[in-house]
C-alpha cells in the first residue's frame, strides 16, 4: 500500500469544511492521518518530499492535508475528490504510467509525481486572467503547484477565497444555490464506488447537482415547478455538449442580428406599480425597450438558444433586484443596478465563452464522459417517475424562511420569466400556489400527521399579530416537504438515499431590538418527518457556511449552520 500526501485546497477558510474534506479522503483511503505545518518530518520520511513542496500553497492554519494509503489507482481521487488541490506521490502503478504524458500531472526532481485533480483545476482555470483557457494553461497551473516554474498571476488565482462558482455554475445568478464541492463530496462519499448511478434532484435550482453528475459519470435528472429554474440547468448542460467554435460563431449572430422586435416587453404588473409611485414611467419605457431588444436577437440562435436566454436573465436580475420585506404580504423593494442592461449582458457573453473554453478544456484533458442530464418541469410532491427506480436523491427544498415570507423566488425572478416568454403573470401566480415554501400555497390544518414542534409554531405565529399571516403557509410548507419525502421514498431504490440539505434552524426575532423571539429547530422537525415516512437515518452533517454578508439577517455575526441529512430506504 503506497503513500500519498493529499494538500488541501488554499482557500479553504472553515474548519467545518476540512472535517468535511476528511468524509472523502477517507473513502478514497484505506486508512490516513491529518498533516499540520508541524508534521514535515514524519511526512518526509513517508514519501521523501520537501519542505517546499509540502508547505507551498497551503492553507494559514490547522490541517493543510492528510497523508493516506491506498492500493488503488488514483483516477478516483483526481476525478472524484473536491477539497484535494494536489495529489504528490512518490510512486505511479503500471496502469498509471500514461499521468506522466497529461497536462495536470508533473514529474519534479526528486522523483516525486505531483497531480493536480479535475475540480480545482476547473477553479483556477475560471478565475484565471485569460478571456479563453487552453489546453497548456492547464500545464501552467500543474507547473506553478509542482514548484518547477512559480508565477505571481497564478498565486492569486490559487488563493482566490471565493470560488464557489467554477465554469457553468456561474452562469446565473441565484439565490440558495449549492456549493458544487459539498455537492460532490456528498455524491462520491455515497455512492459506494458504483459506476451506473441514477441521481435525482427534486428541487433542481439552479442544476448544480446535475452538472456535478455529469462530471463523474452518473445519470442524472432534475425536477422544478419553476420554468426558469428549469432553463438555467438545460443551458448548463447545453454548456457541456456545445462546440466552442459553434458558441463563438453564434455568438458573432448575436451580437450582430439586426432582428424587429415583435412585440414590446412589459414588466409584471407588480413590478410596473413601483415606476407608477416613483413617477418614473419613463424611465420604465426605456427599460422596458431594452429588455425587448435584447431578447429579440435570440430569435437569431440555434444551438445556443438556452445559453443565451440564461445570460439574458442573469442580466435582467442583476439590473433588476428584488428583495422580499420578510412581512407575509408579498411587500418587495425593488433596487436597480446602475450598469446598463447591455453592458451587464456583454460582461456575461464574456463569461459564457470563458466558461465553455473552460469546460472543453477539462473535458480533454481529463478523458471525461459526460451522461448528459435530463430536465423535466414538474413539481417535488408528484414526480412522475417509476416506482423504485433512483439510486440517490440529492436535494436541497425551499427552506423554512421562504415559507415565512422571506423569500418568493418566482416573484424575485418574475421579470426574467416573463421576459423570456416562459410564462405569463397568471402562470406565476397559479405556480406560487403550488410551490412548496410560497405563501400563497396554503392548505387545511389537520390535528395530528406533524411533529407537535410544528403545531406549535403555527400556534406561536397564530397568536402574534404581526406574524399571524404566516402560520397556514408554514404548515403547509411541512405538509409539501411531508409529500416530497414520500415521493423521494416511492422512487428511491431499496437501500437507496436520500440526502436532503436544510437550514439547521430558523429564527424569529423581536423587531425593534433583534433579541431571539423564537427558534425553530428545523433539523428535529425534518428527522422526525422522515422516520415516519419509513426512511433510516444513516447520517446527519452539519455544514457551517461562511457568510460574508453582514446585512444578510437581523443577527447576521451568529454562525449558521445547514444539516445535510443522509436518509436511507431500508
Amino acid at each position: 500500500m503506497r503513500p500519498v500526501y493529499l494538500k488541501l485546497r488554499a482557500n479553504i477558510e472553515l474548519d467545518g469544511d476540512v472535517t468535511i474534506a476528511e468524509r472523502e479522503v477517507n473513502f478514497f483511503c484505506e486508512n490516513y492521518f491529518p498533516v499540520h505545518q508541524s508534521d514535515l518530518e514524519k511526512v518526509k520520511k513517508l514519501i521523501e518530499l520537501s519542505e517546499n513542496n509540502i508547505l507551498s500553497n497551503t492553507r494559514k492554519n490547522g490541517v493543510i492535508g492528510f497523508v493516506g494509503y491506498t492500493e488503488n489507482e488514483l483516477d478516483a481521487i483526481i476525478i472524484k475528490s473536491s477539497f484535494i488541490q494536489e495529489i504528490w506521490t512518490d510512486e505511479l502503478l503500471e496502469t498509471e504510467n500514461e499521468l506522466v504524458k497529461k497536462a495536470y500531472c508533473e514529474m519534479i526532481d526528486d522523483g516525486n509525481y505531483c497531480i493536480i485533480p479535475l475540480f480545482p483545476m476547473g477553479e483556477f482555470l475560471t478565475y484565471y486572467h485569460k478571456s479563453e483557457v487552453q489546453h497548456s494553461d492547464i500545464k501552467l497551473f500543474t507547473l506553478h503547484l509542482s514548484n518547477k516554474e512559480k508565477k505571481a498571476e497564478i498565486e492569486k488565482v490559487v488563493f482566490k477565497s471565493s470560488t464557489s462558482t467554477p465554469h457553468s455554475h456561474g452562469l446565473h445568478k441565484y439565490k440558495a444555490k449549492f456549493f458544487p464541492r459539498l455537492i460532490r463530496n456528498i455524491l462520491v462519499t455515497e455512492c459506494n464506488n458504483k459506476k451506473d448511478v441514477l441521481v435525482l434532484d427534486p428541487f433542481v435550482g439552479s442544476g448544480t447537482t446535475l452538472i456535478e453528475s455529469a462530471f463523474m459519470g452518473f445519470k442524472s435528472i432534475g425536477v422544478d415547478i419553476d420554468k426558469l429554474s428549469c432553463l438555467i440547468s438545460e443551458s448548463k448542460v447545453n454548456l457541456l455538449k456545445i462546440d466552442h467554435l459553434t458558441l463563438l460563431k453564434e455568438t458573432e449572430v448575436y451580437q450582430h442580428a439586426k432582428v424587429s422586435i415583435p412585440r414590446l416587453y412589459r414588466f409584471p404588473s407588480w413590478i410596473s406599480k413601483k415606476f407608477d409611485r416613483w413617477g418614473t414611467v419613463a424611465e420604465r419605457d426605456v427599460y422596458e425597450k431594452d429588455v425587448s431588444s435584447l431578447t429579440a436577437n435570440i430569435e437569431s440562435l440555434n444551438d445556443a438558444r438556452k445559453l443565451f436566454q440564461t445570460i439574458i436573465s442573469d442580466a435582467v436580475s442583476r439590473k433588476f433586484n428584488i428583495r422580499m420585506m420578510g412581512t407575509g404580504v408579498g411587500r418587495f423593494a425593488l433596487e436597480i443596478q446602475k450598469s446598463s442592461l447591455s453592458k451587464i449582458v456583454q460582461n456575461n457573453i464574456k463569461f459564457l465563452i470563458k466558461a465553455s473554453s473552460v469546460v472543453k478544456a477539462l473535458i480533454s484533458a481529463y478523458d471525461i464522459n459526460i451522461d448528459l442530464p435530463e430536465v423535466i418541469n414538474g413539481n417535488a410532491t408528484s414526480l412522475g417517475l417509476a416506482d423504485e427506480t433512483v439510486d440517490i436523491i440529492l436535494t436541497s427544498p425551499p427552506y423554512l424562511p421562504a415559507s415565512s415570507g422571506r423569500e418568493n423566488y418566482l416573484i424575485g425572478k418574475s421579470i426574467s420569466i416573463t421576459a423570456l416568454d416562459l410564462m405569463t403573470e397568471n402562470e406565476i401566480e397559479l405556480a406560487e400556489e403550488g410551490s412548496v415554501g410560497s405563501m400563497k400555497n396554503q392548505t387545511e390544518i389537520f390535528e395530528n400527521g406533524l411533529p407537535n414542534k410544528v403545531y406549535e409554531l403555527y400556534t406561536f405565529l397564530k397568536n402574534d399579530s404581526l406574524r399571524n399571516i404566516k402560520a397556514e403557509p408554514t404548515y403547509t410548507y411541512y405538509q409539501d416537504i411531508k409529500k416530497s419525502l414520500a415521493e423521494s421514498y416511492r422512487v428511491l431504490k431499496r437501500n437507496g438515499k436520500a440526502i436532503y440539505v436544510i437550514g439547521k434552524e430558523s429564527v424569529f426575532y423581536t423587531f425593534k431590538t433583534r433579541e431571539i423571539l423564537y427558534k425553530v429547530e428545523c433539523d428535529s422537525i425534518f428527522s422526525e418527518i422522515a422516520k415516519d415516512i419509513g426512511f433510516k437515518i444513516k447520517e446527519v452533517v452539519n455544514v457551517e457556511l461562511n457568510k460574508k454578508n453582514k446585512n444578510a439577517r437581523p443577527r447576521a455575526l451568529d454562525k449558521y449552520y445547514e444539516s445535510v441529512f443522509i436518509l436511507e430506504k431500508p
